[in-house]
């Protein structure tokens, strides 16, 4: 399966209780983006800035979706509506609200699973990514992402600059869709991989350290976010997009 276009998209997604169902394995992995200039470069070797490093990372998924190739119709969401979450129906497969939380030991370049889903065979064509702040009620009993809920936050980043500890807990809404034309057949267990590439979050465009605890950089930050995740097709578990898919 090939991706075209930009997403920031990540994990869980929910069982629609079919016995026919197929289970897609979903992994993230924190790191520089892995290729020609950054192969076996991880987020403890490779810092985010001069300075400073990162003991933990959560982000709050209000929803991740799978969207069936033969759904046509239009999304006619209000995206700025932070209290609402989409119903289900036939043709798309979501997850969500969901919190990713990653420990210093999942900070090192490894794959971490995070969960699976489990779709209806079929051809899917894209993939769309929510991440934002939650309610409380949407929390439920998730004492973790309630956490989150209860500070108004999707992103908290715990770390150390020169030393001295931060928190840098942002409401930011990260919100994309990246076309992805793939096919999900029964007795396959393909994955999907979310790599969050974190060494441009401290950086501005004239790569200047950024100050996560400096109220002006918080813009730059938040933006810089939004560009930090990826997703592609990674069923051998390796951090690398797989290369023996159709283009189409």
């Amino acid at each position: 399966m090939r991706f075209i276009g930009l997403c920031v998209s990540a994990m869980l997604l929910a069982a629609c209780g079919n016995e026919d169902s197929v289970k897609v394995g979903l992994s993230t992995r924190v790191g520089a983006a892995r290729g020609a200039q950054a192969v076996g470069k991880s987020a403890q070797q490779e810092e985010p800035a001069a300075g400073i490093t990162l003991d933990r990372v959560r982000l709050s998924v209000r929803e991740l979706e799978l969207e069936y190739e033969s759904d046509d119709r239009d999304d006619d969401r209000d995206d700025d509506d932070d209290d609402q979450l989409r119903p289900r129906d036939d043709d798309e497969q979501r997850l969500g609200p969901v919190l990713i939380d990653l420990s210093a030991e999942d900070l090192n370049g490894r794959i971490v699973p995070v969960g699976n889903l489990r779709v209806t065979p079929g051809i899917f064509d894209e993939i769309e990514f929510d991440i934002g702040k939650v309610t409380v009620a949407q929390a439920g009993q998730d004492a973790p992402l309630r956490e989150l809920a209860e500070l108004g936050a999707s992103v908290i980043i715990d770390g150390h600059i020169d030393g001295q500890p931060f928190s840098f807990v942002s409401s930011v809404r990260l919100e994309q869709e990246r076309e992805a034309r793939f096919e999900v057949k029964e007795g396959q267990e393909p994955n999907i991989t979310l790599n969050i590439d974190p060494t441009g979050w401290f950086v501005d465009g004239n790569g200047q350290r950024l100050d996560p605890r400096d109220a002006s950089a918080r813009s730059t930050i938040e933006n810089n976010l939004r560009r930090s995740i990826d997703a592609f097709d990674d069923d051998d578990l390796d951090g690398d997009e797989d290369d023996d898919h159709d283009d189409d």
